[in-house]
């Protein structure tokens, strides 16, 4: 449970006071991911929804993640929004995405399954400026359109919690 928390919360970096009005004319990068599920996405499924994005760039940052989710949990009204995580890896050339979604299934609850999203090969990281393997989590919270709305990178605190918030309520 423990491993599960830490890799399903991160994302969100705080961004200056003038860099958060283009956050909203930014969309989400195109990407493609596996569900632990099984079933394939695409970033075209955060649309429709608002919704709070967590990035787990490394096994570092599964500290940071694990925080997020208890802090989301305690702090944020979920009804209307939607939670997803997302593992962000590199896998060495013998592992495939199978090992890797296995390997994280014996660390996930099944409750947690159909929100949890692995991207082995994407953009996303580049596009979202998020360094490969940063031991931060990132959190971003995407409209209803999938623009980003607000961005919070490392552990929660009372000023990144309440910018969270203050951006879920923007949009509601």
């Amino acid at each position: 449970m423990k491993t599960y928390v830490a890799i399903v919360m991160a994302l969100l970096l705080q961004a200056p006071v003038d860099a958060r009005s283009q956050l909203s004319s930014s969309p989400i990068p195109d990407f493609t991911a596996t569900v632990l599920t099984g079933e394939k996405v695409s970033s075209a499924q955060l649309i429709g929804q608002p919704t709070v994005l967590i990035i787990t760039p490394s096994t570092d940052a599964a500290t940071d993640t694990r925080l997020w989710a208890e802090a989301l949990r305690k702090n944020v009204d979920q009804s209307g929004v939607r939670f997803i995580a997302v593992l962000a890896i590199e896998l060495p050339f013998f592992m495939s995405e199978e090992d890797a979604i296995g390997r994280a299934k014996e660390k996930i609850p099944v409750r947690y399954q159909d929100k949890t999203w692995i991207v082995s090969e994407s953009n996303l990281e580049s596009a979202l400026s998020i360094p490969r393997s940063s031991p931060k989590a990132f959190v971003f919270v995407l409209d209803a359109e999938g623009k980003i709305v607000a961005r919070v990178e490392g552990k929660p605190n009372h000023a990144k919690l309440y910018e969270v918030k203050r951006a879920l309520r923007s949009i509601d």
